[in-house]
C-alpha cells in the first residue's frame, strides 16, 4: 500500500436538483458546515465541475466537487456522517438507479485503505476511475493522487477516461475552506 497523509479523506459532493451549486455555493458551504460539526475538518474544496448526468447523459445537468476533509473516525463511520447528511438535505431512495437528487455524498478515498464491506462500503469508490467529475477536481485538489488498489496515478486515469467523457466543464474555483 502506498504511504498516504496521515487521515486525509476525499469526499465528493453532487447534485442535480434544488439549491444547484453552480448558482450559489450555498449547498458546498451548509455541507461543509455540517460535516465539521460532525467532526469532519474540511482542509480544501476543488472548483465546482458541470457534467451531464450518467449513464444516459439525459436529465438535469450535476454540479460536482471534491472536498478534502481530515479525521481519524473509522471509513464506516465517516460513511454514516455522509448519508445522515445527504438524508438532512432531503435525499430519497428512489426505484430508479441515477435519479436526480438534491445532494449525493460519496466517501472516494479514506487515507489510501482498502475495503469491501459488500454493498455498504468500498474503497477506495468502485467508480471513482470511471469519473471525470471526481478524476478532475480530485486531480485540482492532488495532482499526485494515486488509486490505492492499482498505484496508478491520476493523470494516467484522466488520460484513460478521457475519451469515454460526456461533458464535462469547470465552473468556478471555490477556494480554500
Amino acid at each position: 500500500m502506498r504511504k498516504y497523509k496521515k487521515n486525509i479523506v476525499y469526499i465528493g459532493i453532487g447534485s442535480n436538483l434544488n439549491g444547484h451549486m453552480s448558482t450559489s455555493f450555498n449547498m458546498l458551504n451548509i455541507v461543509i458546515s455540517y460535516l465539521s460539526l460532525k467532526g469532519l475538518r474540511v482542509i480544501s474544496s476543488s472548483s465546482i465541475y458541470k457534467s451531464r448526468p450518467l449513464p444516459s447523459g439525459l436529465g438535469p445537468y450535476f454540479y460536482n466537487s471534491v472536498i478534502i476533509v481530515k479525521s481519524s473516525m473509522k471509513a464506516v463511520d465517516i460513511l454514516i456522517i455522509l448519508k445522515d447528511i445527504e438524508r438532512i438535505f432531503g435525499r430519497k431512495k428512489y426505484k430508479y438507479k441515477n435519479s436526480p437528487r438534491v445532494l449525493d455524498l460519496d466517501l472516494l478515498d479514506c487515507r489510501g485503505e482498502i475495503s469491501n464491506m459488500g454493498s455498504l462500503l468500498k474503497l477506495p469508490h468502485p467508480k471513482l476511475t470511471k469519473r471525470d467529475f471526481v478524476l478532475h477536481p480530485l486531480y485540482e485538489l492532488n495532482p499526485n493522487w494515486a488509486h490505492p488498489e492499482s498505484a496508478i496515478k491520476i493523470k494516467s486515469l484522466l488520460v484513460r477516461n478521457n475519451r469515454y467523457s460526456i461533458g464535462l466543464a469547470k465552473l468556478k474555483k471555490n477556494g480554500n475552506c
